[in-house]
């Protein structure tokens, strides 16, 4: 809980910054989201994955390649694509990046967060670290690069990383935890062994 508290705390101060600087550059990857509200048009409002081949998978706008596209250029797109059934329709969207939290989490999962979201966000939308977890050598899977970062001491360049499509963020586990637990798997075997022997020198009595 401290942990997670923690974590939260020292995302905030750069929460704000983080979000003014999401512009035309978001980069969006099939297994992405498209979040999309389009007034008085409920049929058309709603979260969407991007499909294998970087269409939107939308029952109505269908062929609509967001993929490789920028903000702008996908906000023309949703208009054509929904100008077919209203004249000037009014939408606002938004993107959902697919990021993977695991190891040393509360809850390990696959999240969809927005492109605003910090690597210190993330965790914390996992529920933040468990006891055992080394904040300070997470690893962040990036472009097939693999990244280690100080979450618990972050600089202000790794506090304001923010979330890209396909991240995947890993807490790795304590040693001496690690070594805990072997030593008591180990205990616990040694007792089984002792008892099942005690056992056979009875019954051979």
């Amino acid at each position: 809980m401290r942990r997670t508290i923690l974590l939260l705390l020292l995302a905030l101060p750069f929460a704000a910054p983080a979000a003014a600087q999401a512009a035309d550059s978001v980069s969006v990857r099939p297994g992405d989201v498209v979040r999309l509200a389009v007034w008085r048009q409920p049929e058309f409002t709603g979260e969407y994955t991007v499909a294998p081949d970087g269409t939107l998978l939308h029952p109505l706008l269908t062929g609509v390649r967001v993929v490789g596209a920028s903000r702008t250029q996908i906000q023309e797109l949703l208009r054509a694509a929904l100008s077919q059934y209203e004249r000037q329709p009014q939408f606002v969207f938004d993107f959902l990046h697919r990021v993977g939290v695991g190891g040393e989490v509360q809850l390990p999962n696959l999240y969809n967060l927005s492109p605003e979201t910090t690597l210190l966000q993330a965790v914390a939308t996992a529920g933040g670290g468990t006891e055992n977890a080394r904040l300070d050598r997470a690893v962040l899977f990036r472009d097939g690069r693999e990244i280690e970062l100080d979450l618990l001491r972050p600089t202000p360049e790794v506090a304001a990383m923010r979330v890209r499509s396909g991240d995947q963020i890993r807490i790795p586990r304590r040693a001496n935890a690690l070594r805990e637990t072997i030593s008591l798997a180990a205990s616990v075997i040694g007792a089984v062994a002792s008892f099942v022997g005690a056992i056979l020198i009875i019954q051979q009595q």
